[in-house]
C-alpha cells in the first residue's frame, strides 16, 4: 500500500502513532526483518539506492508504505532537527 502524506496530515503521524518509531535507513531494515514493524515512512526526495530497499522489504512483508514530500518533512514529523530519509513505526 502506497500513501502520499500532505503536509498538512504531519500531525497524523504522532497522533496516530501507538508504538514508538525508529529513523534511518539501517534501523528501519532491521525493524523490517525483525518483524517489529508496523508502518514504513519513506521521504520521496531520497536517494534512490538509499530507500529501494526499504520500499522492497516492505512491499514484501505488506507493510503500509507512507511517501512523504521531502526528507525535512519526514525529519520534522519524527521531531527531530535534521532531515530524514525513512522511518518507521514499531510494536
Amino acid at each position: 500500500m502506497r500513501i502520499l502524506l500532505l503536509k498538512g496530515e504531519q500531525n497524523m503521524f504522532n497522533a496516530q502513532a501507538k508504538g514508538h518509531y525508529l529513523i534511518g535507513a539501517k534501523q528501519v531494515k532491521n525493524a523490517i526483518i525483525a518483524g517489529k514493524a508496523l508502518k514504513v515512512y519513506v521521504a520521496s526526495d531520497s536517494e534512490t539506492q538509499i530507500i529501494s530497499p526499504i520500499v522492497e522489504l516492505s512491499q514484501k512483508s505488506g507493510l503500509s508504505l507512507f511517501y512523504v514530500n521531502t526528507r525535512k518533512e519526514l525529519g520534522e514529523m519524527c521531531g527531530i532537527k535534521v532531515k530524514a530519509s525513512c522511518a518507521v513505526e514499531t510494536i
